[in-house]
């Protein structure tokens, strides 16, 4: 295989992918790729029938092979036929039922065609029984006014009946049969119908068998989902009460018979001995004690048909069977007979059993119609943040005589049922065969139930009515499931990149000695297909670029989150309680509950990825979700290290001890994940190992990297960079929990071990001392990420290090190391416990070098309160301060400049007495030109005085307006007294105008009374005159002033 360049584009290595692999059903005894079907175009689906097949190529074109009945012809696959009519019309996918066709457009609409006997192909003519080309279907919901064409997004057809799945999610059928799901008995049903008991709930996928239908479900979630839900999914039988009518129940109350309609039985030949048909053929042997075993239950020899299918390598390695075998088969069947199925129409249900309604409703899907079906596109299952649900149920309906309904019996159901032993398994897909179903699951678990016959279960139970799981090697993870006539085709992951593929059903020859096809000249495979006695599968051949990093990165997410589910059942414990840090156990298991959800969903999402082939690298989930990762790994980080710091894993792994039991080995096995970790089983070790994953996303993105998707680069470089910055605080968090360890009997330090707190060094390994200490003093300084502690003897003193300034060392001084750069400008609180100003003060705001400097808000133990601007550690610039007064029980305010600390410049002061001065300050005090009111104007002790003010006093120029005696005083003033010369008007109309001495008149004046009598003389005390009187006009016109003018 020649080695291709690396690349994004489409068109590059084109005829290399989309490989189109046919081959008959019957183990490796048949040719692997006889036909490999060769187009102009890559192919981009297959769909197999009975004994038919389509393919769906670029540009829309489709393409039949096989026995086409309704046309007469016999096509091979090598050469298929074009389907002419669709030719003018984008098909995005197709389906093939027992004996007709289907196929999907770009804008929702269906063609159908082949037989039309039961009505599946919904020709409305009895006459046509064989429908030669494509007929366009209409579904229409009658239910709304007018009448609306509905848009179809996924297709599947059976046997007599064909379902269709809405872009609102909701399912339609035709045809025959219970299968329908249907409230009715007039068959066959020529038009599309709603299945009712499906409406208004969320349908993400469908699938056929020949006369049974399956569709999974995203399930409504009842509790809280911030809560974790139980790792014991499977309801017991005290949740679940099983009872008669559970199982034998019906949806309508009528019984089916196998009269009703004659069901075609299997060609298979039963005389073939159990042993050798129930045989799980994949590319390595049974084991041989695994063999003895089967041997021994059966009473009879089991061969070995195990056969190479795929493999990187020509040798063949022994191995562990995929066959799982129960260890107590009693207790197991118990389990199982228990896990009935529930309907919400069943009446007889009591308490909440009947009330129990898990399916989400069903929402309208507002995507383009070429965003919502490019080729080979399924109905959106993704939740609102774009991931799909894991939450989901599976539902199944229609004849159930081998047990492929699930229900627990083999009884026919006519609407749809849920198989509650599969609600809680994050069941991902389904498929159905004729008669036997599958369930793939998110931790690439495979479950089957229905028909063995043929061994294409992959299990010894025959039938098995109830969904079991297939036992899987430790090292395989299944991740694509198809399902045939009597065989199951199984796509997994394997100790390398490329896919294993596995085969499990009807062996009709012994194995042949013939050279093998492997799985690197087949190419990276996409896909699987059954159908009929027929397998298909996709591949690329694209190795070194694209597709071989796409596979590596679904590979190893798949891989970590089946690890981390195991992890996740390891420790969770029911008796939690008995943990001393209860609450950060609690903590822990949230956050890796979240990180599993995401892994799960994220490994879900690459799966259906490698499904499409129009692969579009910047709708990566790495790439669009990033922050959301790296939030959600930073969060589990913490969480382990906080859980570490406080002895939290000791606990947990000394408890695990006596919990545990058997399972201590299965932990074993998962520290062997990383090749530091010894094989004593380290809990902590298990616990940081998903931070590795994140090395993963980056090597894989810089894989991909390309000048035309920048975004990779940088998604890759974050997180490399968050691995980096995560695998220091491991390392931080372990040397945290080892200082705790050493130092646990000492009382002093005993207090300061908080979860978030990380020790980052400390004296007693390094040189450090007090500067003036004295020559036999003690001191002990430890440094944490948070603070700075100094501990003397029994006492310690706790610094924050938000608030610790280093003062680096001069060059030429060799001792220690260099103490690194801190920011010199940050934000921080603190309270002064030192004598000052700022005692027992607490302040919140900017520093600048160990002082309060910038915005900042500092407040008293006696209730001031300062928020401004700070300078060189005291107030400076704009500040608002509140003073409290206790006398009053009442608060002034001031509101202003400041400078050195003290109130300077200009500001309001509304003192606690009611008083307000506008105006200027010096040091504190009134200084300069002011304005100062007491009280109110409506109350009787107000007033205004407006003037000069020196040292907190009255000095100068001065008005002051009492309102209160109703005079006015213009003049000078001194030391808050009225002295020097002034004029002074009353409310009564009198008028002084003279010197004033101490706050009282003195010396000459002139007084005019409201009467026009002036006074002019000598005057002693206020309004005391001795002097004559003088012409009133004259001093009128000469010396009087309107009193308001000032």
């Amino acid at each position: 295989c020649r080695k291709t360049k690396k690349s994004f584009t489409h068109k590059e290595g084109s005829v290399r992918r989309g490989l189109l692999h046919i081959w008959q059903s019957g183990g490796p005894s048949e040719p692997l790729s006889p036909e490999r079907v060769l187009l102009s175009q890559c192919v981009l689906q297959v769909a197999l029938g009975e004994h038919h097949g389509l393919l769906l190529a670029q540009c829309g074109l489709v393409y039949s092979f096989g026995e086409l009945l309704w046309r007469g012809l016999s096509v091979p696959p090598s050469a298929p036929l074009l389907e002419a009519s669709l030719r003018g019309t984008t098909v995005v996918h197709v389906a093939c039922g027992g004996f007709h066709c289907g196929a999907l457009s770009e804008q929702g609409g269906i063609y159908m065609w082949g037989e039309n006997t039961a009505g599946q192909s919904s020709v409305f003519d009895s006459q046509f029984v064989l429908v030669a080309e494509p007929y366009p279907l209409a579904v229409v919901d009658n239910e709304v006014v007018p009448p609306v064409a509905v848009r179809i997004v996924d297709l599947a057809c059976g046997r007599e009946h064909s379902l269709a799945l809405s872009a609102q999610n909701e399912l339609w059928a035709w045809g025959s049969g219970c299968q329908l799901g249907l409230v009715t008995s007039n068959f066959p049903v020529w038009k599309p119908q709603k299945v009712e008991h499906l409406a208004g709930r969320h349908v993400i996928q469908v699938a056929c068998g020949a006369y049974h239908s399956l569709a999974l479900v995203r399930c409504l979630h009842l509790q809280n989902p911030n809560t974790p839900k139980p790792l014991e999914r499977r309801p017991s039988k005290r949740d679940e009460p099983f009872t008669a009518e559970d199982a034998h129940y019906c949806p309508l109350g009528v019984e089916l018979t196998e009269s009703m309609t004659a069901e075609v039985e299997l060609d298979e030949n039963k005389n073939l001995m159990q042993g050798e048909i129930l045989s799980l053929v994949w590319f390595q042997f049974l084991d041989f004690n695994v063999l003895q075993m089967m041997s021994n239950i059966f009473g009879h020899h089991v061969a070995p048909h195990c056969h190479l299918l795929s493999s990187s390598s020509s040798e063949v390695v022994r191995s562990s069977s995929l066959v799982g075998l129960e260890e107590d088969p009693l207790r197991k069947k118990k389990v199982m007979l228990s896990h009935k199925s529930s309907s919400l129409t069943d009446i007889n249900l009591k308490g909440k059993t009947g009330n129990r309604r898990f399916s989400l409703p069903g929402t309208p899907t507002n995507a383009t119609p070429r965003r919502q079906q490019h080729c080979g596109s399924k109905p959106s299952s993704s939740s609102e943040d774009g991931f799909p649900s894991l939450e989901t149920e599976v539902w199944s309906w229609g004849r159930g005589s081998e047990g492929q309904l699930g229900h627990g019996d083999q009884l026919a159901r006519l609407q749809p049922l849920c198989i509650k032993s599969l609600t809680g398994e994050e069941v991902i897909k389904v498929a159905a065969g004729s008669h036997h179903s599958l369930a793939l699951t998110a931790q690439c678990q495979v479950y089957s139930w229905g028909s063995n016959m043929c061994g294409q279960l992959g299990h010894v139970n025959s039938p098995a009515t109830v969904p079991q799981q297939a036992k899987l090697s430790d090292d395989l993870r299944a991740w694509d499931v198809s399902a045939g006539q009597s065989h199951s085709l199984l796509l997994a992951d394997g100790d390398g990149v490329q896919p294993v593929l596995m085969y499990c059903g009807q062996q009709q020859e012994p194995r042949s000695k013939r050279n093998e096809t492997s799985c690197q000249r087949m190419g990276y495979i996409s896909s699987v297909c059954s159908g009929g006695h027929k397998c298909a599968l996709l591949t690329d051949r694209n190795v070194s670029g694209f597709i071989l990093a796409i596979h590596e990165l679904a590979s190893i997410e798949r891989k970590f989150y089946c690890w981390l589910s195991s992890v996740r059942k390891l420790t969770y414990l029911e008796n939690i309680h008995l943990i001393p840090c209860t609450r950060l156990f609690l903590s822990f298991y949230k956050t890796s509950v979240r990180l599993s959800i995401l892994i799960g969903q994220h490994s879900t999402s690459l799966t259906h990825f490698l499904h499409v082939l129009r692969r579009d690298v910047t709708s990566l989930h790495l790439l669009t979700h990033t922050q959301h990762f790296l939030d959600i790994y930073t969060e589990y980080c913490s969480a382990v290290g906080d859980f570490q710091v406080m002895g939290g894993l000791q606990s947990l792994h000394k408890l695990s001890l006596e919990c545990l039991g058997s399972k201590q080995t299965k932990l074993a096995q998962l520290s062997e994940l990383d090749p530091s970790v010894s094989g004593d089983g380290d809990l902590a070790s298990v616990l940081y190992w998903p931070l590795q994953q994140l090395q993963q996303y980056s090597r894989v993105l810089l894989q991909l990297e390309s000048s035309e998707y920048q975004s990779l680069h940088q998604s890759a470089v974050q997180y490399e960079h968050l691995s980096v910055t995560l695998q220091r605080r491991k390392k931080e968090a372990e040397a945290t929990f080892l200082f705790w360890k050493t130092h646990s009997g000492k009382n002093t330090v005993s207090g300061l071990r908080l979860p978030q707190r990380r020790v980052l060094c400390e004296s007693s390994n390094r040189t450090l001392t007090l500067q003036g200490a004295g020559r036999f003093s003690n001191h002990w300084f430890i440094l944490f990420n948070d603070a700075l502690v100094h501990i003397q003897f029994s006492t310690h003193r706790v610094y924050p290090v938000n608030l610790l300034w280093v003062k680096p060392l001069p060059e030429n001084d060799s001792q220690g190391s260099s103490p690194g750069i801190t920011a010199m400008s940050r934000t921080a609180s603190y309270t002064f416990m030192g004598d000052g100003r700022f005692k027992d003060a607490q302040y919140t705001g900017s520093w600048l070098a160990g002082r309060v400097h910038g915005r900042g808000t500092m407040r008293w133990q006696d209730g001031r309160i300062y928020t401004g601007n700070f300078k060189n550690g005291l107030e400076d610039g704009y500040g608002e301060c509140m003073i409290p007064d206790k006398l009053l029980n009442k608060a002034g305010c001031y509101q202003g400049q400041w400078r050195d600390g003290k109130i300077h410049g200009f500001g309001i002061y509304r003192y606690a007495t009611g008083e307000v001065y506008e105006g200027c300050f010096n040091d504190g005090q009134r200084h300069g030109y002011g304005m100062l009111r007491s009280g109110k104007m409506d109350k009787t002790s107000s007033g205004v005085f407006i003037g000069q003010w020196v040292c907190d006093k009255k000095t100068g120029y001065g008005v002051s307006d009492d309102i209160t005696r109703g005079e006015k005083y213009m003049g000078m003033w001194l030391d808050d007294d009225r002295h020097g010369s002034a004029v002074v008007v009353t409310q009564y109309g009198v008028y002084y105008e003279g010197n004033f001495r101490e706050n009282k008149m003195s010396g000459p004046g002139l007084l005019v009374s409201d009467d026009d009598t002036a006074f002019h003389g000598e005057f002693s005390e206020d309004w005391t005159a001795n002097g004559k009187v003088e012409n009133i006009a004259f001093i009128c016109q000469t010396l009087a002033l309107p009193w308001w003018d000032f």
